[in-house]
């Protein structure tokens, strides 16, 4: 934009925010600003409710581009900017917010308000590790047919935890730095692409703080409340685990299992061909499962010639759903099915009561360990096969 332009938007905000900010009620908030979209559309406020999107308040921009949206919010609460239908960015909003936005058809920018301005630089974070990660998509698209495909993959692979590590970090700076805010909730809960920047089992540490924190500040907002159900099932998933391990303490004898594979045959799991058995509950409709496919092949890739076998027992009421997402994620290890789903005896000798588990077995089919996610078994197997 040209530095004649930025000044017309400049100097037309500021007009807006004093014309806005004159007799203001300290119970309503306002969103006032410039328009460079030149859609012709209204531009629409829509509360976001915890099961449905409210329009609140809409305006048509003036000539020279101004605007300005106003609202008694009643609470803190969550808001989305729209160009007639189109959504340009999420608001956050407290009663009596003065709330200032530069709309242009390459980028929107928001400042002011008790939390708008930083959720907005934090949602920008967002967008720039969107687009890191299509990139490192397209790379990995472009390698798929080369002769160096897996060290491009293991490239990208890394570049793609750096980068989940960074936000998750920014994302943690915002959780000290403004513990009454409610954005916590959307920080807590942001992705980048169908990814959770904070990982429910990994980073859950995170995920209570920050329920104490906004249940502390916030207890009658309705989003709060949804994220405190969210953490509720979240502790008790925690717990019925630790009664699980419990109950499958490493030493002891591992339940026999025979259920049928991808050709109707009856498989049974047997340890003493291997020093280490996998043996992996998941089922094709569970998304941490899949996710634990691609990430459980590259540890199988890494020890099975030194002995590791997985044991792949799919808990899916449909077969063919179960053998087609085999064959899509490429697991060429033991697999069997058990249409029973979760209330199948084996599901329920081995304890398992949410999707993935992980549980070790030794050549003389004794549990070794029970672990809740990839990167704890591959500690495991680090222990007992090393790098």
């Amino acid at each position: 934009m040209s530095r004649w332009l930025k000044f017309i938007c400049i100097a037309g905000l500021s007009a807006t925010l004093i014309s806005c900010s004159q007799q203001k009620d300290p119970a309503t908030a306002t969103i006032c600003g410039t328009v460079e979209l030149n859609s012709g559309s209204m531009l629409r406020l829509v509360r976001i409710d915890t099961t449905a999107y409210i329009p609140v308040d809409s305006v048509k921009p003036g000539k020279n581009g101004n605007f300005c949206l106003k609202l008694k919010p009643g609470m803190a609460g969550f808001y989305l900017l729209q160009d007639g239908n189109k959504t340009l960015v999420p608001v956050v909003l407290h009663p009596g917010d003065s709330i200032s936005a530069c709309l242009r058809s390459d980028s929107v920018s928001i400042s002011g308000g008790k939390e708008a301005g930083f959720f907005d630089h934090y949602r920008k974070l967002l967008l720039a590790g969107e687009v890191v990660a299509d990139s490192l998509g397209a790379v990995l698209s472009l390698a798929r047919d080369l002769d160096d495909y897996q060290t491009i993959r293991h490239s990208t692979d890394s570049a793609w935890a750096i980068l989940l590590q960074r936000t998750r970090d920014r994302g943690i700076d915002y959780l000290r730095q403004h513990k009454d805010f409610l954005s916590l909730v959307l920080v807590i809960n942001s992705k980048i692409q169908q990814t959770f920047v904070f990982d429910q089992t990994a980073d859950s540490a995170w995920l209570f703080l920050a329920d104490s924190m906004l249940t502390a500040n916030h207890s009658g907002n309705p989003h709060v409340k949804v994220y405190h159900s969210r953490v509720g099932a979240i502790r008790k998933s925690f717990s019925d685990e630790r009664h699980a391990r419990d109950a499958m303490k490493p030493g002891r004898t591992a339940p026999g299992i025979t259920l049928p594979g991808p050709d109707a045959k009856n498989i049974s799991l047997n340890t003493a061909k291997n020093k280490l058995t996998l043996v992996y509950f998941w089922t094709a409709t569970d998304a941490p499962s899949r996710k634990a496919n691609h990430e459980l092949k590259a540890l199988y890739d890494k020890y099975r010639e030194k002995g590791f076998e997985v044991f792949a027992v799919s808990l899916d009421q449909y077969p063919d759903r179960w053998k087609a997402a085999v064959n899509l994620d490429k697991l060429w290890w033991v697999n069997v099915n058990d249409t029973k789903a979760m209330n199948s005896a084996v599901a329920k000798a081995w304890f398992v009561q949410k999707l993935p588990v992980f549980i070790l077995t030794d050549s003389h089919g004794m549990i070794v360990d029970r672990y809740i996610s990839v990167s704890s078994l591959e500690k495991g197997l680090i222990k007992a096969f090393g790098h």
